[in-house]
């Protein structure tokens, strides 16, 4: 019985060694893994701007031509 009992406490003792690593490790990697989604977001959204100004670009572009042809017609 004292056997059972010595391995659970070493390995209650090595599973809190080891919750205080990850938890001094994770504040780090999860401020990381927030900057990187932020960046990814900010170019996503970049994206979507620079489509949404070419694409009304395009659409006045191709009404200002139809505009002219009808005008000299």
């Amino acid at each position: 019985m004292m056997k059972l009992t010595a391995g659970l406490t070493a390995s209650g003792i090595i599973g809190w060694l080891l919750l205080e690593a990850l938890k001094i490790l994770m504040v780090p990697v999860t401020a990381w893994v927030m900057a990187m989604l932020a960046l990814a977001l900010k170019a996503v959204l970049m994206l979507v701007a620079v489509g949404l100004a070419i694409g009304v670009g395009v659409f006045f572009y191709r009404r200002s031509q139809a505009a002219s042809v009808d005008a000299e017609v």
